[in-house]
């Protein structure tokens, strides 16, 4: 059977680290900056921002935690450090912050902030079922776990071997 161009383009590309890794890194840092400019920038702003969360009805108070959930799981998914929880905490972060911020769809632009940060979302959901990809801490990581493994699997081989010599 013939492969499709989208398989003879894509499968290469995806299935080689050296090309799939530098892509997702990036995908990772795009998809955060967002977070840690508009984090930034409640700590700069902090008390415009405290009223504007007030006048939607939030409590200014929970700015901390927006800005510790922003920066902090920003950083993480551009790490690749703990990156499907830290995916899942801003996919649920846009969710949240975009039903209770921007629902008011007679305002300009109010229609556009909810479907981009739906989209956002998505794309987190996207990072949670795939992992942050090769150049990441997770994978790192699991790297380093796996050749531990193996090196213990190889002497644990190597003690039953002489434990069955020495029988």
């Amino acid at each position: 059977m013939a492969q499709s161009l989208s398989e003879r383009f894509f499968d290469p590309l995806v299935n080689n680290d050296a090309v799939a890794g530098p892509v997702l890194l990036v995908a990772r840092i795009l998809m955060s900056g967002a977070f840690l400019v508009f984090g930034i920038g409640k700590i700069i702003h902090i008390a415009r921002m405290q009223d504007y969360m007030e006048a939607h009805g939030v409590p200014g108070d929970l700015i901390p935690i927006a800005i510790v959930v922003q920066i902090g799981f920003g950083l993480l998914v551009v790490l690749g450090y703990q990156t499907r929880f830290a995916a899942m905490m801003l996919a649920g972060f846009c969710i949240i912050a975009t039903s209770l911020f921007h629902t008011q769809f007679s305002a300009t632009g109010e229609l556009a902030h909810f479907t981009k940060d739906f989209s956002i979302a998505g794309g987190f959901l996207f990072m949670i079922a795939y992992g942050p990809g090769p150049l990441s801490l997770d994978a790192r990581i699991a790297r380093t776990r796996a050749s531990g493994r193996e090196r213990l699997t190889g002497e644990r081989q190597k003690l039953l071997e002489r434990n069955a010599r020495g029988r």
